[in-house]
């Protein structure tokens, strides 16, 4: 389980943490879906030129692991608003899939 404190500190900006404001290509992830997720991979936020961008990169095979297909999921301002909603919907994703999981195996998720 999550707590509230960690996920506040997961979806601070590059800026917020006292980093560079992110560039064309950066990638920043909050982590994959559970192991026996029917639909397995990666959830990812990328800064585009225009926007930031949130992924999911496909791991159907082992050996898409590196380079599977990627599906977009939704485009957000090139601010650092933007950045922490792309992040904050990033997370929330993640955590539904942990959600859905822990329903399919009988369990309450609760973050």
């Amino acid at each position: 389980m999550t707590s509230g404190m960690v996920i506040l500190a997961e979806i601070r900006t590059e800026t917020e943490q006292g980093r560079p404001a992110p560039t064309t290509g950066w990638e920043w992830s909050p982590g994959c879906t559970p192991l026996r997720d029917p639909s397995p991979g990666k959830w990812i936020v990328r800064r585009t030129a225009d926007s930031f961008d949130v992924m999911f990169r496909s791991y159907l095979t082992p050996e898409l692991r590196s380079g599977g297909p990627e599906y977009w999921i939704g485009s957000f301002n090139p601010t650092d608003t933007g950045e922490y909603v792309a992040r904050e919907m990033a997370i929330k994703l993640r955590n539904e899939s942990y959600r859905q999981e822990a329903e399919r195996n009988g369990h309450n998720y609760v973050i």
